[in-house]
């Protein structure tokens, strides 16, 4: 008499069936856990990163560097380490508008360098933020377009073609975020000292007594209420950002405690980059962040004291938590693509 093993296979299937999908049915449980604490993650990020000043602020605390001491004593013969010095030629595009100016080198560093601010602010009108290529931007800033960025990225660009040395300046009213505004500085040979411009309000700063023009250090001491007493003067024939010199003063004196140097002049080779470039013609801030990844973004260096410490110690608090989501995001998304290989893996087999 044969015994009769029907049965045996199938049970046999379903008892090796049922752990495969029992172990299956928990790698997905994993992977939804997973993508879940990837969306919370990406929350907490996104929660920082609204309104627009704030996506700044998130930026700049990736960026913010301790000060040291000759951070921005400095001269353009001995540039300090880490600073992005222009290394490419001049855009000879700029070359032609500078020499079109008919300032000659000659004619000293003060007054090339107030020539190039006064044609970028001769035909200003107030216009939106550009934030595009170093050509453009020009192009767009004798339309009236741009706003102080813009014009501090085109200045350097110009000096540069100039064979002058400038570096960026920018203050802030909201903790180093994206309220407040940005100015330029010009290591003025002759002279041997820097030389500061707002080229967006069409102002310089003056010793009121000597008539001396100031460094941006210089005129932070003042509206800090430690400097020497200033003036301002009219660079060019163009619109003046303020009309009157009290709501001027009161601008700079709300914004002097947030002082910061950028650490880098280097606008051109940053328009050099595809990958930048590409991002950035989908968006400013993701251009940016892409720079920022490569390292090619400059950092910025926060003049320090008594009266940002509180504001300073928030960056840092930013920072750091920026730093973990940055570490928790790379191990939870290794460990999602481990989860859904071993998935695919097991459907496959």
């Amino acid at each position: 008499m044969t015994a009769d093993t029907s049965g045996a296979l199938p049970d046999a299937a379903a008892a090796a069936a049922g752990p495969r999908d029992a172990v299956t049915q928990r790698r997905k449980r994993r992977i939804l856990i997973l993508l879940f604490a990837l969306a919370v993650l990406g929350a907490v990020i996104l929660k920082h990163a609204f309104p627009s000043s704030e996506a700044v602020r998130l930026r700049n605390a990736m960026l913010v560097q301790p000060a040291l001491a000759g951070d921005f004593s400095w001269a353009p013969s001995q540039l300090p380490t880490g600073y992005h010095g222009e290394t490419l030629p001049p855009d000879p595009r700029l070359v032609k508008v500078v020499d079109a100016l008919g300032v000659a080198p000659a004619a000293g560093d003060r007054a090339r360098a107030l020539a190039i601010a006064a044609h970028i602010s001769e035909r200003a009108n107030n216009g939106g933020a550009i934030q595009s290529d170093l050509w453009t931007a020009y192009q767009r800033i004798r339309a009236g377009d741009g706003y102080c960025a813009d014009f501090t990225q085109v200045f350097l660009g110009l000096a540069h073609a100039a064979g002058l040395f400038a570096r960026e300046w920018a203050f802030s009213f909201d903790g180093y975020g994206g309220h407040g505004h940005a100015m330029v500085e010009v290591f003025d040979r002759q002279a041997g000292q820097w030389m500061f411009l707002d080229v967006f309000n069409n102002v310089y700063p003056l010793d009121a007594e000597t008539g001396r023009p100031l460094s941006a250090l210089e005129v932070r001491e003042h509206f800090l209420g430690r400097g020497r007493p200033l003036r301002f003067e009219r660079i060019g024939p163009g619109r003046l950002g303020f009309i009157h010199e009290e709501k001027l003063l009161a601008y700079y004196r709300r914004g002097a405690p947030e002082w910061y140097l950028w650490w880098g002049n280097d606008v051109q080779t940053q328009d050099t980059d595809p990958l930048v470039e590409g991002m950035g013609r989908i968006s400013p801030m993701a251009g940016q962040l892409v720079a920022l990844a490569k390292g090619e973004f400059p950092q910025i260096r926060i003049v320090e004291g008594p009266e940002n410490l509180a504001q300073r110690e928030r960056m840092q608090s930013l920072r750091s938590v920026l730093l973990v989501s940055f570490v928790l995001g790379i191990i939870l998304s290794a460990w999602l693509a481990g989860e859904l290989v071993a998935l695919m893996r097991r459907r496959a087999g």
